[in-house]
């Protein structure tokens, strides 16, 4: 499978259409298959009937060869079919996978998000809008690209056989091809493609009302605005009906404008095949007759070709508003986009000193945090950061972690260096947030995180250094033990030292513990600093606790 569509590029539907090209192979050549099996079925059958008819007018029926015709049209009205039907089973498998491929799209653009403002990408109406404007994307090939090279095809079959009926027929053809393919559904999308934009913002903004009714349910209640409330809901309700009108009068206008070519060149080839001969013996009367060496026949499953083929150029008439959905979700999944974060590429060993000058951690969203301050640690330190709630401990923890937007000059080991989201320097320590995440995988599985070539022996001396083995040993499948969605199966303390014993086993020089002891008993906690003293000792320890312990009664405060 050939994925064209990178994840650092913007989305097209050229690139969504060469995103999976062999897996659109099978389902176009089926509905060509199909479409054009359905010309020749009318076109057969208009020779077949007619042929039949004049044999029998002329009374030889009994040796006409009924079967071959037959066969041959039973044949098409079988492909026809069966071609129709794995059209539609293939282009699933097509659709899943465009599907796929948008949807990893999404999420390399969440992932190159900036953390600070990975909240923007979060919201619930956001969410819905990007299901909507997926679900139209992935429609445009089957209702837009295809019908077009269904009807081109169609008429480019029906040219070969008008070319041996009478070649001066091409002339209409082609004049009614250009007007069917081209022209009147590009004059229906030039006065209808607003609409269908301004349709589509507002079925996002229609949507985005009745979910944010429920947000503000209780403020509705209290204040008891439902009646402006409802007033604004029937105004929004009664321009997006307006919208569908106008769309749909494109839409018949469309279908009118293609009936009536079709009328003009049923005429044109009437006037080309036949020739008005006046009558010899009475003045002012003549006959409609078929020009030499045309066959009626052959006249007639021509006529009825060209129905087959005005049934395969209806739906372009209406591809515009396909065509409008699929850009206006292209263009608001575009705002996605995120360019590739340019990263120092200085790369960091272990970290012996660090140095923050003037520094303040703060949330994009707020711009809240920790006032400005100075201070500097080094290999052996270990720094307890207190102060009342709401100084902004956590947030000067996760601004040193490189977590959490940040204000000032940062120096590692001596030389300066930007900390937000740097993966060189985030690769160095470990961080421990005050919620920490647990996958919905084993007790394993989430241990391997934090070194993926450790040992059992070396799983169970970590969970023991955090007080979480007797507990381990006592469940039935031990480490395989699988966990719930966020270790929603475990208490807070055990979410947090599970955590804990995962960074163990990095064993990064620095370790950035944000209230570690939250909930523990003393001798939990004694257990635990026992570990970080001893065994898990790192180079530099940086702790955020309300929790009195006996590593914080050791260690150099730092208060806010």
């Amino acid at each position: 499978m050939s994925i064209c569509v990178k994840k650092t590029s913007m989305l097209s539907l050229k690139k969504l259409l060469l995103a999976n090209p062999w897996g659109f192979v099978i389902p176009v050549i089926l509905g060509v298959v199909a479409s054009l099996a359905g010309v020749a079925l009318l076109g057969i059958s208009g020779w077949f009937i007619s042929a039949a008819g004049l044999a029998t007018t002329m009374g030889v029926g009994l040796i006409f060869n009924y079967l071959t015709p037959g066969a041959i049209v039973r044949f098409m009205a079988i492909l026809r079919t069966s071609g129709r039907y794995g059209e539609q089973v293939t282009a699933h498998n097509h659709l899943l996978g465009l599907l796929r491929i948008l949807r990893l799209w999404v999420w390399d653009q969440r992932v190159a998000k900036d953390p600070a403002n990975l909240h923007e990408q979060s919201r619930g109406d956001l969410l819905q809008r990007l299901v909507s404007d997926l679900d139209q994307i992935i429609r445009w090939p089957l209702v837009v690209f295809l019908p077009w090279v269904y009807a081109l095809l169609s008429y480019v079959a029906v040219s070969v056989l008008a070319y041996f009926i009478l070649p001066t027929l091409l002339w209409p053809l082609a004049i009614a091809a250009v007007f069917h393919v081209f022209i009147v559904p590009y004059v229906c999308g030039y006065f209808a493609s607003h609409a269908v934009h301004v349709g589509q913002i507002l079925g996002v903004h229609r949507r985005s009302r009745f979910v944010s009714l429920f947000s503000a349910l209780i403020t509705l209640t209290i204040r008891g605005h439902w009646k402006d409330y409802a007033h604004r809901l029937g105004q929004l309700d009664e321009r997006q009906r307006q919208t569908e009108i106008r769309i749909q009068q494109a839409v018949s206008t469309g279908r009118l404008l293609a009936y009536i070519v079709t009328i003009l060149l049923f005429i044109s080839c009437f006037y080309l095949l036949s020739d008005y001969q006046e009558d010899l013996n009475l003045e002012n009367t003549g006959r409609w007759v078929l020009v030499d060496g045309v066959q009626g026949t052959w006249v007639i499953g021509f006529m009825l070709s060209l129905l087959a083929v005005n049934e395969l150029v209806l739906p372009l008439v209406q591809s515009f508003v396909a065509q409008g959905q699929s850009q206006v979700g292209l263009r608001r999944l575009n705002q996605l986009h995120q360019e590739p974060n340019h990263q120092s590429n200085i790369k960091i060993n272990t970290i012996q000193r660090m140095k923050f000058t003037h520094w303040r951690g703060f949330h994009a969203s707020s711009g809240m945090g920790n006032q400005a301050i100075d201070f500097q640690v080094e290999a052996g330190d270990t720094v307890w950061i207190r102060g009342a709630s709401g100084s902004g401990k956590s947030t000067l923890l996760a601004s040193v972690a490189g977590d959490c937007l940040s204000s000032g000059e940062s120096l590692i080991n001596s030389e300066k260096c930007d900390v937000y989201s740097n993966s060189f320097y985030q690769s160095q320590l470990s961080y421990l947030p005050q919620s920490p995440y647990i996958f919905q995988q084993s007790i394993a599985a989430n241990l391997l995180l934090g070194d993926p070539n450790a040992t059992d022996t070396q799983l169970w001396s970590v969970l023991k250094a955090v007080a979480l083995a007797e507990w381990a040993k006592s469940l039935p499948n031990g480490l395989e033990t699988l966990l719930s969605s966020q270790g929603r199966n475990l208490s807070g303390g055990q979410r947090k030292r599970l955590a804990l014993a995962r960074l163990l086993l990095r064993q990064s020089s620095v370790l950035l513990l944000d209230e570690p002891f939250d909930g523990l008993d003393k001798a939990t906690i004694e257990t635990i600093c026992h570990s970080l003293q001893n065994g898990y000792k790192p180079d530099i320890l940086i702790l955020v606790s309300h929790v009195s312990n006996r590593i914080g009664d050791n260690a150099r405060v730092i208060k806010l």
